[in-house]
């Protein structure tokens, strides 16, 4: 019987994992001025996250893919991230907001602000 109720317990925990994954992990469908662009993976790496080019959606994004987009994000508050963008063509950096509400993202920087769509 005892064996039954760990049995059961250890079924349910499995079963409601995803419910406690990080929000911000999996796979982002980007556009940019309503225009498709990218699929983003992003993991956590440490005690941090990052964003990898998985599948370029454009003839220009096709030649990033593999290459890192988001560096370093950290929760600043719930749902808002905090850490570096980098541009997958230049490899040049800089500060971007990363928003998650559901199974949408938004990623402002000074170069403008893509919206996705969580795959």
């Amino acid at each position: 019987m005892k064996f039954n109720k760990i049995l059961a317990v250890g079924v349910g925990v499995l079963l409601c994992g995803n419910a406690f994954a990080d929000p911000i992990v999996g796979n982002w469908k980007m556009s940019e001025k309503g225009e498709e662009k990218a699929i983003i993976a992003i993991s956590k790496s440490g005690d941090s996250y990052t964003g990898v080019v998985k599948t370029g959606l454009t003839a220009k994004a096709k030649k990033t893919e593999g290459k890192t987009a988001l560096l370093g994000l950290k929760e600043t508050s719930t749902g808002v991230y905090k850490g570096k963008g980098v541009h997958p063509g230049t490899g040049l950096k800089a500060n971007v907001t990363v928003t998650v509400n559901g199974n949408r993202i938004t990623i402002k920087s000074i170069a403008g602000t893509q919206t996705g769509v969580k795959q």
